[in-house]
């Protein structure tokens, strides 16, 4: 088989919604469930409930004067008051700990009692997980372009489940904080391959929909969340981390598979590599592995009934009669919208070229995108995990507020899939963007404002839903936005660079609860005005709808500079030909 046949083209032969690909992707969609769960479950195993100190025992006072004094026990300080000699002592520390309204290990807030001065320390056990999702995706970029996406997603899949399961019994805060770090590197690692498979297993036209699936595949993961915490609630925390890292046992056979048979009347067991799902075809054919390409093609050819040998000539008959209608150039435009380039790469070369982060750094203009990406992957992130994250904060009861911020998810979903390829990537990353900074303004308005009043008080949730809406899409739309601004050898390091990035947002979101306690109003008009900034640079950025995924830094640099820009922002480049 040979490495310049378009695999877009082989999956619309292959027909794109094939049983292959669909059992392909449905691997990598269920991911998304345990990767959403242990991000989000820090909500309810890291829960503070009301609680002030323990009541002070009069063994530990003076006898004689036991009835002379009176007892105000606050969160964190007990004050003494003797009534004989009008004078007060504030104990600026609860020397028999702390009361909290349920049961002592409900949490590992309440477990290692981290309140008052130990408070930060919850913060920081979920910076680090974010901030080891940032290392994921500087060490699993290049290993996945690498190594291939599959040899990727198996070992973060059972790193992640080894991690949950010792979570749930680690007997330290210490320990917990360090072993939350390798959780996020092993669930960015689970994102990135996941993400970048699905992406790469349909063509371009279709690759809108696999991310709105993935969306759905994310919330729904969040969805179940409430009800398996509030069914564990009167449990320990750890009951319920148990429970999450067993929903991925069955990492273990994604990487094994047995099989029992018979030889000579004796029953023997063998253990193989798993074969429940392959490579990235897109991958194989840019790093020139065509034997396992035909393999795959032959495999995918078999479960969607074709012929292999049919589905080549199909594709080499589509690329010359493509290739004839432009020699020169190696792109057409047979987009009927007047509004959108559709063009077609055809590869002159089978060179295999690999690309880094220089790459990125050494064009001005790939530079400037890649910096708005970045900007906008940290605006997406402070914002999704900020506002998830002070649920408990919100007016209302706690698991009803946490479920709704998940269930709206599936309505940013169906926004994705009505938008996406009507109106392109820019428009509705826009259109999502300012419909969050506004309603999460607004919101922030009238919590401030609104005294007493319960009606405000559930009105300004009800707004904090809309912003949630607003920023999921815009979170989800970026992940297959960046995906298609980065040639093959480079999308996945280029997803990954992007992700470092979002983790500045994610480790500062944990915060978001205690700048709440501090300011308000604080979290709502930082996340508007990063969303609304967001907007406004968007306009700068390409769209991709309707194209080929570049394959090289050279294609991506002359469609960066024939698209980029405010001035180019939504309208038909006109491509002048020169003719021979």
């Amino acid at each position: 088989m040979e490495q310049n046949l378009d695999v877009d083209e082989i999956w619309r032969t292959l027909k794109p919604w094939g049983c292959y690909q669909i059992k392909q992707m449905c691997f990598m969609w269920a991911v998304m469930l345990p990767c959403s769960l242990h991000l989000l479950a820090v909500v309810f195993i890291g829960y503070r409930p009301d609680f002030q100190c323990a009541e002070i025992s009069p063994a530990n006072q003076n006898s004689s004067i036991n009835s002379t004094y009176d007892v105000t026990y606050d969160e964190c300080s007990v004050t003494m008051s003797y009534n004989q000699s009008n004078f007060s002592q504030t104990i600026t520390s609860c020397p028999n700990g702390y009361k909290y309204n349920a049961h002592d290990d409900i949490s590992f807030v309440t477990e290692w009692g981290l309140v008052c001065g130990e408070s930060a320390k919850v913060d920081i056990s979920q910076s680090l997980m974010l901030l080891g999702q940032g290392m994921g995706g500087f060490l699993c970029t290049g290993l996945s372009d690498k190594f291939g996406r599959k040899t990727v997603h198996i070992s973060s899949h059972i790193l992640l489940f080894v991690l949950c399961l010792v979570t749930a019994f680690i007997p330290s805060y210490i320990g917990f904080a360090i072993l939350r770090f390798f959780t996020g590197m092993a669930v960015e690692g689970l994102l990135l391959s996941g993400v970048t498979q699905y992406v790469e297993t349909l063509p371009m036209e279709w690759r809108f929909c696999a991310e709105v699936i993935g969306l759905v595949a994310w919330t729904t993961g969040i969805v179940m969340l409430t009800p398996l915490a509030y069914i564990m609630q009167t449990f320990s925390w750890r009951y319920l981390q148990l429970l999450l890292a067993l929903l991925s046992v069955y990492s273990l056979v994604e990487y094994w598979y047995r099989t029992i048979h018979q030889s000579n009347g004796r029953i023997l067991l063998q253990i193989y590599p798993s074969k429940l799902f392959d490579e990235s075809l897109r991958w194989l054919m840019a790093n020139g592995r065509l034997d396992e390409a035909e393999k795959v093609v032959r495999k995918a050819a078999k479960m969607n009934k074709m012929s292999f040998d049919k589905v080549i000539s199909i594709v080499k008959a589509k690329m010359i009669e493509m290739e004839a209608l432009d020699k020169e150039n190696g792109s057409i435009q047979v987009a009927s919208d007047p509004d959108v380039v559709v063009e077609t790469y055809i590869p002159k070369n089978t060179e295999v070229k690999k690309y880094s982060m220089a790459d990125i750094l050494r064009d001005r203009l790939i530079f400037i995108n890649s910096a708005i990406i970045w900007f906008l992957w940290v605006t997406n992130s402070l914002t999704y995990y900020g506002l998830n994250l002070i649920s408990t904060t919100l007016y209302g009861n706690r698991f009803v507020n946490f479920f709704l911020l998940g269930a709206i998810e599936y309505f940013s979903a169906l926004t994705e899939f009505l938008l996406l390829n009507r109106i392109g990537r820019k428009k509705t990353l826009i259109f999502l963007m300012g419909i969050s900074g506004i309603s999460l303004l607004i919101s922030t308005l009238i919590s401030t404002l609104r005294g007493d009043s319960s009606a405000l008080g559930y009105l300004a949730t009800a707004l904090v839903l809309v912003g949630k809406y607003g920023i999921t899409g815009a979170f989800s739309s970026v992940f297959l936005y960046t995906s298609e601004l980065y040639p093959t050898n480079l999308r996945n390091s280029g997803y990954g660079y992007a992700s470092v990035f979002a983790r500045v947002g994610g480790v500062l979101a944990p915060f978001s609860s205690t700048f709440h306690s501090y300011v308000a109003w604080g979290p709502g008009v930082v996340f508007s005005t990063m969303c609304f900034l967001s907007a406004i640079m968007i306009f700068h950025l390409p769209e991709t709808r309707g194209r080929e995924l570049p394959t090289s830094i050279e294609e991506l640099k002359m469609w960066y500079r024939e698209h980029s820009g405010i001035q180019n922002s939504g309208t038909k480049v006109k491509k002048e030909i020169a003719q021979t």
